[in-house]
């Protein structure tokens, strides 16, 4: 028995930790920095703090103390969300990597309900809940030993960025797992059929407030087959995605499905995924610096100025 749990024990360590390079992790750092900066910069949260008391009327009092949310302190909530951009300038130059990755997670898990706190009870579907899970993930990592103005010195490890990386994927991943998930529990199978797909397809495309793309739309509503195919396509994308997380070799393509999907819903259906970018979180980034460092060695090499040395 003892011999199972060993090989247990080595096969999650190793499903875990396996080595990660620096650079790959200190990535997941900016890509995680720079969404949350794009949320917070085209917003105006703090405002919404003002709202009258009768927009924040149905808001539960355990909802307002969970996320420390009080209608009425619009300054307060100004000088907050200035101190969380700050504190996500120095996520993404490496300053203070890791007391900036603390300090704007608990801030953006402050700031990110005023957007919908007062009409929805799921506040985590604006674009910024893996940002603040990831966020506070790396405070706790090595996250400044590559792409920072002052890099953490020692070095970490290979396999101490590995548990970090893999557990910030795991978060995006779950964005796609979870609403697979909904979809079974909500309407079963019957969610993938052409039937369903069609009802949605016209629902998004006739909506004149939101409909930007008509024409794709609108076809594929015509189409059962094509409805039948989106809809098994997306409910496969859904559940299957989280296998990037773990599956080396299939995560490039699994990426790029992703990135097809979310383009072929914006044009279909025009739904706009604020979670998208966060796919950069998959790229094999210390793979692309290693394609890149000869070609920029050649270039240095046959420039003129060396030439004539």
């Amino acid at each position: 028995m003892s011999g199972a749990w060993a090989r247990a024990a080595s096969a999650w360590d190793g499903l875990w930790c396996a080595p990660e390079p620096a650079l790959d992790l200190a990535a997941a750092r900016v890509v995680l920095a720079l969404q949350a900066l794009w949320i917070l910069l085209s917003r105006d949260l703090p405002a919404l703090s003002a709202l009258p008391p009768a927009f924040w009327s149905a808001v539960p009092a355990g909802a307002r103390w969970r996320y420390l949310v009080f209608a009425g302190h619009q300054r307060l909530e100004v000088v907050l969300q200035a101190i969380a951009l700050l504190a996500l300038l120095g996520v993404v130059l490496g300053v203070g990597a890791r007391a900036c990755c603390f300090a704007a997670g608990l801030l953006l898990y402050h700031l990110a309900p005023l957007e919908t706190l007062f009409y929805t009870a799921s506040p985590w579907a604006a674009g910024l809940t893996v940002p603040v899970l990831g966020l506070l993930v790396l405070a706790a990592a090595p996250c400044a030993d590559a792409l920072a103005l002052r890099p953490s010195r020692p070095r970490a490890g290979p396999r101490d960025y590995g548990w970090a990386l893999r557990l910030v994927r795991l978060f995006a991943a779950e964005a796609y797992l979870f609403s697979g998930w909904a979809k079974l529990r909500a309407a079963g199978l019957s969610w993938a059929s052409a039937a369903n797909i069609r009802a949605w397809l016209l629902l998004s495309n006739q909506d004149d407030q939101l409909a930007v793309f008509t024409g794709p739309g609108l076809w594929i509503a015509d189409r059962p087959l094509l409805c039948a195919l989106m809809g098994a396509a997306a409910l496969l994308l859904d559940l299957g995605f989280v296998a990037a997380v773990f599956w080396r070799r299939g995560r490039p393509w699994l990426v790029a499905l992703a990135a097809a999907f979310h383009l072929g819903i914006l044009v279909t259906q025009n739904y706009a995924f604020l979670g998208a970018p966060l796919l950069l979180l998959f790229v094999d980034w210390e793979g692309w610096a290693r394609r890149l460092r000869p070609r920029a060695q050649a270039a240095e090499g046959a420039s003129p100025v060396r030439a004539r040395a």
